[in-house]
């Protein structure tokens, strides 16, 4: 008998061409591959508050509490129509806040390491992980919108090497099940 993963090896093929098409995307249009990931989140973030919409309207007609669902609901709607008709800005607002927090991060790392005590430990391994996390917060928000399509570069990287992966993977599950169709795999 065979298993499911030999017999759906077609799956992993799928999702390696799926996640090769988003590395070469990604690598070719770094930009556009970027709206377009935004502009999907904002339709997800709007669906999900028109859900929750219309939950808490089933809630409020059944006389349950719905005024927290009802709070969501609005915040959703409006950050996802933020998030779809600035979609630069809404990028840059995140990128930015990702940033101010790795700066934030290290300087509260900073601050710790001054006032440990000297027995502690080696000290270079966190001196460097702040400063580190300085410089990245620092490159995100000089430049946010250019830092996010690095990103989506190095994203893109990951997606390619994946893909074959995957697809290398699919391929040996089929050749396995050209091999052996009747056995357990």
């Amino acid at each position: 008998m065979k298993t499911h993963l030999s017999r759906n090896w077609w799956s992993f093929a799928i999702n390696g061409v799926i996640a090769l098409i988003y590395g070469i995307l990604a690598l070719t249009l770094p930009e556009g591959t970027l709206i377009i990931i935004a502009r999907y989140t904002g339709i997800i973030v709007l669906l999900t508050g028109l859900i929750f919409g219309f939950i808490s309207f089933n809630r409020s007609k059944k006389n349950l509490p719905y005024g927290m669902m009802l709070f969501q609901t609005i915040v959703m709607a409006i950050l996802g129509i933020l998030i779809l008709f600035y979609t630069q800005e809404t990028i840059n607002f995140f990128i930015l806040l990702i940033g101010a927090w790795a700066i934030l991060m290290g300087v509260v790392q900073l601050i710790v390491l001054v006032n440990v005590s000297p027995g502690f430990g080696n000290k270079n391994f966190f001196v460097i992980n702040a400063v580190i996390s300085l410089i990245f917060g620092l490159l995100l928000v000089l430049d946010p919108f250019n830092a996010a399509k690095t990103l989506i570069v190095l994203s893109g990287i990951l997606a390619l090497f994946f893909g074959f992966v995957m697809i290398w993977f699919a391929y040996n599950l089929r050749k396995l099940q050209k091999i052996s169709p009747h056995e357990e795999v």
